[in-house]
């Protein structure tokens, strides 16, 4: 049996683009696969889905336990960013340099039996490309985040340069390329020279039909809802729940996820009359809690980053599967997603006023929207990762023939 690696830069719990390719793969191969634990609360839940999964999954710590382990990739991290500045076109350097994440994957990728590697998130891209030049192996990249596009604070321009390095000189070198939107997919594929493009392809952040189920809401209470990994500053809440507060008599929203407290005590406190929070969820569970609810915020800030402003989150895929009306903000690429689907939902300008608009323009219509919740579920079926995974079946088909 062909074997594949998959090897991610954080916990699987919280990469599930990674879990939903996974899956597929373990229906008709052999599977590793090697994570980088982040938070003990992912931790919790990936050994829920190895548990349920029968995975092959082998987790290394980026936290201070075991402290020799972390105390050493910290100080090479430290030493490639003295480094860097004399080495600005060495991969490895630039990679140690970027995340000490990198040097704990390139250490700990060591069984060579592999017939395919995968690499999620950008962590990962040097040790993938590193380990299988060394073993023979071909690769691939999957492409959620367009990198040198994300949020940076520390070495900001430094750290662009070195994303982009890595990208522009490692991606052309994939047995294939995958990536999470059509915006992501133009924006990093533009790094790569035209005549050094290895085959690419677009899969959506959606996810498998069986998750969800159609489920009648006829509650007094229009029932909004949003999650993330972490429920924090900067994810578009300092917009909705102003907006969302006008009307708190009318409705109630549920925030999913792992709860800063100091965002809470800066923040979230004062909305605490009328906002829920509940703790993270593995995918399955996440999935059918979110049917049980009317609205889904989908709302990503576009002047935090470019790659905010370009992807396609799961959030958009899982509301609109589980038949919510979809409330989302004006970046590029839900703009593109809601004019391409214009009956899952609608789209608000990023500011408090429009937001209070489109949220009356939702109560005035609750009825007629619960009722087209149906429709929007059979609709959205469309947008199912059962469709998405044909492409990868006859990627990872061609490969192996080949």
């Amino acid at each position: 049996m062909r074997k594949i690696l998959y090897v991610l830069s954080g916990n699987l719990s919280t990469t599930p683009r990674a879990l939903q390719s996974i899956l597929l793969a373990k229906q008709f191969y052999e599977v590793d696969i090697v994570a980088i634990n982040r938070n003990k609360v992912w931790e919790e839940i990936d050994n829920k889905l190895v548990t349920e999964n029968k995975f092959n999954y082998k987790l290394y710590s980026l936290t201070r336990k075991p402290f020799i382990k972390w105390f050493f990739a910290t100080l090479i991290n430290k030493i490639c960013l003295l480094l860097y500045k004399f080495s600005k076109k060495n991969i490895k350097i630039s990679a140690y340099a970027s995340t000490k994440v990198a040097f704990i994957l390139n250490k700990n990728l060591k069984n060579k039996n592999y017939d395919l590697i995968i690499g999620h998130s950008y962590c990962s891209i040097f040790p993938i490309y590193n380990f299988a030049k060394k073993n023979k192996i071909p690769f691939s990249f999957d492409i959620e985040d367009y990198h040198s596009g994300e949020s940076i604070s520390n070495d900001k321009y430094n750290e662009i340069e070195r994303r982009k390095l890595l990208m522009k000189t490692i991606l052309p070198k994939a047995k294939y390329l995958t990536y999470a939107s059509p915006l992501i997919g133009k924006y990093s594929i533009d790094l790569i020279e035209k005549n050094n493009l290895p085959n690419h392809f677009l899969i959506n952040n959606s996810f498998s039909q069986t998750d969800f189920e159609y489920f009648e809401n006829k509650s007094n209470k229009i029932k909004f809802v949003w999650f993330s990994q972490t429920i924090n500053q900067l994810r578009g809440l300092e917009l909705a729940l102003p907006a969302l507060s006008k009307f708190k008599n009318q409705i109630e929203i549920t925030l999913l996820g792992n709860l800063s407290q100091q965002f809470y005590d800066n923040f979230l406190y004062q909305f605490k009359d009328f906002v829920k929070i509940e703790k993270p969820l593995i995918q399955k569970e996440l999935h059918k809690k979110l049917c049980e609810f009317d609205i889904g915020l989908a709302i990503e800030i576009s002047n935090t980053d470019t790659n905010k402003d370009i992807a396609l989150s799961n959030k958009i895929f899982a509301y609109s599967q589980a038949g919510l009306y979809v409330l989302a903000t004006d970046t590029q690429a839900q703009k593109l997603f809601i004019s391409e689907n214009q009956n899952l939902g609608i789209i608000a300008k990023q500011t408090i006023e429009d937001f209070e608009i489109k949220i009356e323009n939702i109560i005035q219509k609750i009825t007629e929207l619960r009722k087209q919740k149906l429709e929007r579920y059979k609709y959205s079926k469309k947008l199912s990762f059962e469709n998405e995974s044909f492409k990868l079946s006859e990627i990872w088909k061609n490969i192996f023939i080949t």
